[in-house]
C-alpha cells in the first residue's frame, strides 16, 4: 500500500495541510521593549508571561505578543485561540496555526 504523501507526490500534487509548530519550550521575545516569554507546549497550548506577572486586564497585549511568536515561526496565531488568565500568565489553547 502507498503512503498517501507518496500517493500525492507520485501525482504531482502536494498537501495543503501545514504541519503544527513544534513544542518549542520557553522562548525569550522582546516587543515593544519588554521582555516577555513563550512557552509552546504539546496540545498545542501557548503561555505568555514576563518577569513581573500580568494582570487579567493585559489579554491584548498578551495575544500581541503570542502573535509575535507565531509569526516569528512563520505561522499566525490559531484565530479560535481565546486567551485565558492564570497565575500571572495568559494562555492560549491552540498556538500556531
Amino acid at each position: 500500500m502507498i503512503p498517501l504523501a507518496g500517493l500525492l507526490a507520485a501525482c504531482g500534487m502536494q498537501s495543503t495541510r501545514q504541519m503544527p509548530v513544534a513544542e518549542s519550550g520557553p522562548v525569550a521575545l522582546v516587543v515593544a521593549g519588554q521582555t516577555f516569554t513563550a512557552d509552546l507546549q504539546n496540545g498545542p497550548v501557548l503561555t505568555i508571561s514576563r518577569e513581573t506577572a500580568f494582570g487579567n486586564f493585559e489579554g491584548k497585549l498578551a495575544k500581541d505578543v503570542a502573535q509575535q511568536f507565531c509569526v516569528s515561526r512563520d505561522r499566525m496565531l490559531e484565530p479560535q485561540a481565546f486567551g485565558h488568565f492564570k497565575d500571572g500568565s495568559w494562555i492560549f489553547k491552540g498556538g500556531c496555526a
